[in-house]
């Protein structure tokens, strides 16, 4: 991930102090936000092509070229061998960078995207070569433990390799996720807002990835099931799977204002997707 902010800068306040987090960490809530929607749009992708062999920006090129054998990393100018594309498909040849909604998001990507390609198609094997990613677009729903607010992550990919994302929420409270998901109404988040509940976002989206990743193995037992909806395609896990999950340590919200990540429900239409990138939320 190449947008997150450097650490430091703000004191630690509600939604700061979760399990698991330093004391004495300083990092914004810029960073949890960011890297939660990091986290969540790469693993929707892995769902979303179960077949594929797909990096994620843990992995650096040259580690990529090396074990995929697309190419040969040795191709690679010394500075290059440590870029970490977002997602990197060598199945489809494609990449993706991952960047918050708005101008300043779109233009670091478009730079690099290019820079990415650039290194990759001097390595890759002749006959082959590496393209923008595009079609990849989604969203995921987050509940709350206290205050009814749903939150939710959209993203798009408005241009070839550049997939953008933002957090809304509902535009009132509402009981459950679903009513919120049918009323379709989202509105900006208050900068308060992404003070308040950033380490939460940040601590439900890392569980939800995580409990999944473990679980993966249990796929063809329990039956994991995607639905196609338009173009959006929209992850679900069974009963089976979301009672594994929430008898487990740790799957239900703290009751002190912790988050959990809620699948979209089953063939409900998604709303349509908005026409051109909106503005920035203050990411």
């Amino acid at each position: 991930m190449s947008d997150g902010p450097a650490n430091g800068g703000e004191a630690v306040g509600q939604g700061y102090n979760v399990p698991g987090r330093r004391p004495d960490s300083q990092a914004p809530w810029e960073f949890f936000l960011g890297n939660a929607a990091h986290r969540l749009i790469a693993y929707m992708y892995k769902v979303n092509h179960p077949g594929r062999l797909a990096y994620f920006n843990t992995k650096t090129l040259a580690d990529i070229l090396a074990t995929s054998g697309v190419g040969d990393p040795s191709r690679l100018l010394p500075h290059e061998r440590y870029l970490r594309p977002d997602i990197t498909d060598t199945s489809a040849l494609s990449l993706f960078e991952i960047k918050p909604w708005g101008d300043r998001g779109l233009m670091e990507g478009r730079q690099e995207v290019r820079t990415y390609l650039t290194a990759v198609n001097r390595a890759v094997v002749a006959g082959t070569s590496f393209i923008g990613g595009t079609g990849f677009q989604g969203q995921l729903l987050i509940r709350f433990a206290r205050g009814q607010y749903i939150w939710r992550l959209e993203w798009q990919t408005p241009e070839p390799g550049i997939t953008q994302y933002r957090w809304t929420r509902s535009q009132q409270r509402f009981e459950s996720e679903q009513e919120a998901y049918r009323a379709g109404q989202w509105v900006e988040l208050t900068v308060e807002e992404m003070r308040q509940y950033g380490g939460w976002v940040g601590q439900a989206a890392e569980g939800m990835v995580s409990r999944r990743e473990q679980l993966a193995t249990l796929s063809e037992v329990v039956g994991i099931f995607i639905d196609i909806v338009g173009t959006t395609a929209t992850g679900a896990f069974s009963g089976a799977i979301f009672g594994r999950m929430g008898s487990g340590r740790g799957a239900q919200p703290p009751t002190q204002g912790g988050g959990q990540v809620i699948p979209l429900p089953r063939r409900v239409p998604p709303a349509s997707p908005p026409a051109q990138v909106p503005p920035a939320v203050g990411m």
